[in-house]
């Protein structure tokens, strides 16, 4: 071929080619080259969420009934009166009594809110009458032979004060005799005294008299420490894992009922907390005030409210695009690319980016960025505005423009897809199994959790988080009755 054949065959052909690809036809494969995507300026990350209302906590305490009963049991004398005392009537001056009692350990029963003592009090009477122009004679009962007996009930009410004190109000319910067969009775016929009744009168002030002293001494019981104690307890921060806290964050008290339990006053209390997930090193131990006590207005066992935190690793995240996307062809105007690898990673202004590597007749990789929400439709966490980075979409001119055209957004756009429902319940049982742990020996925190709804996608560094709010159960379980004090003792 002659010389100038050749060379304009070859100008030709060079010339045909550059015509092809001014209209968007490549000769052969071509390099795509853009920037990584950046992230924009004075953007917010992580978008805040509204505050959650206040859980609750259930608290039941147990009072130990034993110490007040042996209060009570060495406040009231178990033998009392005297044989040889003459108390004259004030009614008949001409009449005199005397008694002797001894009384059987109280026996506890439960009459509501109420803590019922009852005890049995055998005795021995005599009665005297001075006749008008006689000598003084008397009679007896009791003195040989069963001796009659008064049954005597007592009854305790007892609450929280507002200053987180115990108040008791104990008081002489019935003294009564035992029955009213002639054994329970002592009676002298020939004067017409009826020493039962008499017995029955004087027994009654000695007892009454001496139960303000145990009410007082109970009032005296420090509680207010105790649960100051116990009511920080809920200040601790409880480690959820990695770098992720849990504050219960305790704001308010209230009292549900007083109830009595076997041998056991139990309070329902009710304790307000306010809980906040926290990232970062382990956020400092605070002391909050131990507000008083208020009367709670509904019943004990309203629901926890929580903010769980579901995360999805930027690793799992490219193994789930992966394994939809990597060796799809994508083709447009007679020209194809595959997706040779794709990875997901964050930018510093809540979006994230596609970093997709193509082959075929553009070799090269590709960014685009969009903003993660969720999809309630789907239940997955999707990325319904993701483009092309601007920086790649100013790549995308001459030749590699049709790529702009093909489909590879849309497919993207379809399968940049993360399930929600496992990240969400591994952030459920994380919280739950922290909640679920002792907080101090013999205070133990008990919670179950149940997934609500989920309230958005944060991007962060090292994952994606996922955030639900939650509802369930939380409660202190105590296993440790506080005791009321013992006469030379401490309070335990």
């Amino acid at each position: 071929m002659p010389l100038l054949t050749a060379r304009r065959t070859r100008w030709i052909r060079g010339a045909t080619c550059s015509a092809l690809l001014a209209a968007s036809w490549a000769c052969g494969n071509q390099t795509l080259v853009a920037s990584a995507p950046t992230a924009r300026a004075n953007a917010v990350p992580i978008a805040p969420l509204p505050p959650l209302g206040l859980s609750v906590v259930d608290a039941p305490i147990s009072y130990a009934l034993a110490p007040l009963l042996d209060a009570l049991e060495r406040a009231v004398p178990k033998k009392f009166g005297d044989i040889t005392h003459r108390m004259v009537i004030a009614s008949n001056t001409r009449q005199a009594v005397a008694f002797e009692a001894t009384r059987t350990p109280f026996q506890v029963s439960f009459d509501g809110k109420k803590v019922i003592l009852s005890s049995i009090v055998s005795y021995q009477g005599r009665g005297w009458y001075k006749p008008p122009l006689a000598p003084t004679v008397s009679a007896s009962c009791g003195t040989t032979g069963p001796q009659p007996r008064v049954h005597i009930v007592l009854g305790i009410d007892a609450e929280l004060t507002s200053e987180w004190s115990l108040k008791t109000r104990s008081r002489v319910r019935t003294i009564r005799a035992e029955s009213d067969t002639p054994r329970d009775a002592c009676k002298v016929t020939m004067f017409h005294l009826d020493v039962t009744d008499r017995v029955l009168k004087a027994i009654r002030p000695q007892i009454e008299s001496r139960l303000p002293g145990v009410d007082r001494g109970i009032a005296e019981f420090d509680i207010r420490s105790r649960m100051d104690r116990w009511y920080n307890l809920l200040n601790k921060s409880i480690h959820i894992h990695d770098s992720l806290w849990l504050v219960l964050a305790p704001q308010q008290v209230r009292l549900g009922e007083l109830r009595m339990t076997d041998s056991a006053l139990v309070a329902d209390i009710r304790l307000y907390a306010r809980p906040v997930m926290e990232s970062g090193p382990r956020p400092p131990r605070v002391h909050t005030p131990l507000p008083p006590l208020i009367r709670a207005v509904r019943e004990v066992g309203d629901s926890a409210h929580l903010r769980l935190e579901g995360r999805l690793a930027y690793e799992d995240a490219n193994s789930v695009l992966a394994a939809q996307l990597v060796g799809r062809s994508i083709s447009r105007y007679g020209r194809s690319v595959k997706v040779a690898r794709i990875r997901v990673y964050p930018l510093s202004d809540g979006r994230i980016v596609l970093a997709v590597g193509v082959t075929g007749d553009i070799i090269g990789d590709a960014y685009l960025v969009g903003t993660p929400s969720v999809d309630s439709v789907t239940h997955t966490i999707a990325v319904p505005d993701l483009d092309f980075d601007v920086n790649t979409a100013n790549a995308l001119v001459r030749g590699l423009a049709w790529l702009r055209k093909a489909d590879l957004v849309a497919q993207l756009r379809d399968n940049a897809r993360w399930p929600l429902d496992g990240v969400i319940d591994a952030g459920r049982k994380q919280v739950e199994a922290a909640l679920n742990r002792e907080l101090a020996p013999g205070i133990r925190l008990e919670g179950h959790i149940t997934t609500g709804h989920i309230v958005g996608v944060a991007v962060l560094p090292r994952y994606l988080i996922v955030r639900a709010d939650a509802t369930g159960s939380l409660g202190l379980s105590l296993d440790r009755e506080i005791e009321t004090p013992r006469r030379g003792g401490r309070n335990k």
